[in-house]
Parts: C-alpha cells; sequence; structure tokens
C-alpha cells in the first residue's frame, strides 16, 4: 500500500513537470536578434503614437465640445495630418538609419530641420485649435495641462508596459 502511493505520487510529480515544460516550451521567446537601441526605438515609436492620439480625444471629450466645435477640431487635426505626411515618412526613414547607425551628417541635418518644422505646425495647429474653444473651455484646457504638468513632475514619465 505504500510504495503504490508513493509510486501514484510519484507519477503525478513527473507529469505535472511534463506538462509545465511543454507549456513552457510553447510560449514565444524573446527574438534576441535585435539590439536594445532597436527595442526601445520600438517601444518609443509605440509609445508617442498612443500618447498623441489618446491625449487630444482625452483632452477633447473633457472639454465638453459641441458637435461643431468636434468637426471643426476634426477637420483641423486632419488637414494638419495630411500636410505633415510626407515630413513624417521622411522623419521615420531617418529615424530608421539613426537606428542602424547608417545615418549620414547630411541625414541628421535634415532630420534636425524636418524636427523643427514639424514642431512649428503642432504649435500652428494648437493655435488654431485654441480659436475653435470658448473661453471656459481654454479655462479648463489651462487646468487640465496644470494638472498634467503636476503629476508629470510629481511621478515622472508614464513608462510603456512590456
Amino acid at each position: 500500500m505504500f510504495l503504490r502511493m508513493k509510486l501514484t505520487v510519484s507519477a503525478l510529480i513527473v507529469v505535472v513537470t511534463t506538462g509545465a515544460g511543454v507549456t513552457f516550451a510553447q510560449q514565444p521567446q524573446p527574438n534576441s536578434s535585435t539590439t536594445p537601441a532597436q527595442q526601445t526605438g520600438r517601444r518609443a515609436m509605440t509609445r508617442r503614437k498612443t500618447r498623441g492620439a489618446d491625449g487630444h480625444a482625452r483632452l477633447l471629450q473633457q472639454l465638453n465640445l459641441t458637435d461643431g466645435q468636434k468637426q471643426q477640431a476634426r477637420a483641423i487635426m486632419q488637414a494638419n495630418r495630411e500636410g505633415n505626411k510626407t515630413q513624417r515618412q521622411e522623419m521615420r526613414q531617418l529615424n530608421q538609419q539613426w537606428r542602424q547607425g547608417t545615418l549620414s551628417a547630411e541625414g541628421l541635418e535634415r532630420a534636425k530641420t524636418l524636427r523643427a518644422q514639424l514642431r512649428e505646425t503642432r504649435q500652428a495647429e494648437r493655435a488654431q485649435m485654441m480659436n475653435v474653444l470658448t473661453a471656459e473651455q481654454k479655462t479648463r484646457l489651462q487646468e487640465l495641462r496644470q494638472a498634467y504638468r503636476a503629476n508629470h513632475e510629481r511621478f515622472g514619465r508614464r513608462r510603456p508596459l512590456d
């Protein structure tokens, strides 16, 4: 009886251990062929994409825009997105060259120029968006920005979930 119990427990342990090993082996393993810089670049791009699109949407929801204001805001964002499409594409290519280590000095200067142009267009977009808002919405927007900055100073930058 005692021997039978020992064998049963041993067999159970072997089955559970084997099952866990098979399950672990079927999970995707991280790709070690990418460098840490490339992995960081991918994470940064993901973070930028979500921050921009979601940030605008969250702000617009908190400002309680009218339907007309929403349409104007969408039109402004769409026009700026279409206007910057080629610049953003070129910037992506330059970023890819930088991550691969093949970016030339001319490419670096072009990236600086593009960055400045994109910054100027973002500022112009913000000015257009401010013209859509009422005085109360502008004050609410200022309050939201101050709260964001205070939170940012208190807790630091958000990091992506891996």
